[in-house]
């Protein structure tokens, strides 16, 4: 007996019928787990994703809502927007504020920080965890510089800059209109805007025959602050009186006006200027009367600023400079006038103007400074050879037509005026 046992127990160890099964048995054990890890991981980061983009969207509609002055409201539009992104999870909120603690952005009062975790329970590692997977995310968005614009629209409602159908304008610097209007920027027809960024808050038409292959059109995006306003400049009071009333200058006639130093010039009804005009530096006060500069019209001026006031929204001055002048007027710079500087014309922000101001020309036209005119209408018409290396033209709504050239070529003076094109974007 004992023999025939130890004979059995020799044939089973010799024996290797049973090994396949064994090694099936433990490779199905390992593929299970694999398989189990595999769905585990996928569905992580799926809601991982999930969470980010929840977070990401969150940081972007609160930077927004902050870049248009919600200091007090960009926290409930995060959330809101939290809340329209939880259907498949639910979100905890660690942060959401300003001023992140960490990273590149850390202190940026403009930076909006996002933080916020989901917990998800997973099938397979789920079976030897107490609790859920934590997943955290983190987002911050902010305000980013895209370039400068020299084409500024103040209005908030209608079309803000309208290219008209056979212009053929060339600017080497951006247009914004802060119009929320679904043609807040329009161009028509034929027409063709070589300028980069085209933004606008509402949006823009156009085709992309419009416009270069290669510009970035940027429409819902944030609105351009006045970068004037904050200046704090006003229309003169001073003189109170009136240096010249309704004063023309005929076709043969020549004038020299001089404005006293630290002063201004005040010409009630206006100036019409029909032969040729020479303008010391100084402030010159156009006082319920437009600046008409015709087509036979010299004008020379370096270091000047134009005021255009009145009393009622009715008479403020406008300007109209028609084509075929012969005109070169420059603004002050910082050294000849350091309230004034960089200002060619001033239209009363307080009264507006209830009239549009035309400028029009040729090669003969050269214009270096700011056209600000943020309750008045602007029509800005060249025609061939026509070039402004250093204009701005801000007006409430501006018109550019014909084959105008402006461009932002400007000195040191104008760095420290906020021209900047912003885009609300993830920075981290």
């Amino acid at each position: 007996m004992l023999s025939f046992t130890k004979r059995k127990i020799a044939e089973l160890r010799s024996c290797t019928s049973g090994n396949v099964l064994v090694l099936a048995a433990t490779g199905c054990f390992v593929l299970t787990g694999a398989v189990g890890l595999a769905v585990d991981v996928s569905q992580w980061y799926l809601s991982k994703r999930q969470l980010q983009q929840a977070v990401d969207s969150a940081a972007l509609a609160a930077a927004h809502t902050l870049s248009q002055g919600g200091t007090d409201t960009y926290r409930t539009a995060g959330m809101n927007d939290l809340e329209r992104n939880d259907d498949d999870m639910t979100i905890s909120v660690e942060t959401l504020s300003t001023s992140p603690a960490t990273g590149g952005w850390a202190g940026d009062s403009g930076a909006i920080e996002v933080i916020a975790t989901t917990s998800k329970s997973l099938p397979f590692s789920g079976l030897f965890m107490d609790s859920a997977v934590t997943i955290r995310s983190r987002g911050v968005a902010t305000a980013v510089s895209r370039g400068e614009n020299c084409v500024i629209s103040l209005a908030e409602t209608g079309v803000g800059i309208n290219v008209l159908g056979t212009a053929d304008v060339g600017a080497g610097c951006g247009v914004i209109a802060n119009s929320t209007d679904d043609s807040a920027v329009t161009l028509v027809g034929t027409s063709y805007l070589d300028a980069n960024p085209i933004s606008a808050v509402g949006n823009i038409s156009a085709s992309d025959t419009n416009y270069p292959s290669d510009t970035a059109i940027l429409p819902y995006g944030v609105a351009q602050t006045d970068p004037i306003a904050e200046r704090g400049l006003e229309v003169p009071t001073d003189p109170t009186t009136c240096d010249y009333n309704n004063e023309r200058v005929l076709p043969r006639d020549s004038e020299t006006y001089t404005a006293p130093p630290g002063g201004a010039m005040r010409f009630c009804g206006g100036l019409n200027v029909q032969g040729s005009v020479t303008f010391n530096p100084g402030v010159y006060i156009m006082d319920a009367g437009d600046f008409q500069v015709s087509s036979t019209a010299t004008i020379r001026g370096e270091g000047v600023t134009f005021v255009l006031t009145g009393n009622a929204a009715g008479n403020v001055a406008a300007v109209d400079i028609a084509g075929g002048a012969d005109v070169n007027l420059s603004a002050p710079t910082s050294a000849q006038d350091a309230d004034w500087f960089g200002m060619l014309f001033f239209q009363d922000p307080d009264l507006g103007s209830s009239r549009e101001s035309n400028i029009a020309g040729d090669a003969n036209l050269n214009l270096e400074g700011i056209v600000y005119m943020p309750k008045g209408d602007l029509s800005f018409l060249g025609s061939s050879g026509q070039t402004s290396d250093c204009i701005y033209l801000i007006a409430e709504r501006v018109t550019i037509g014909g084959e105008a050239s402006i461009d932002n070529n400007c000195g040191l003076d104008y760095e420290g005026m906020n021209f900047q094109n912003y885009r609300i974007a993830l920075v981290e």
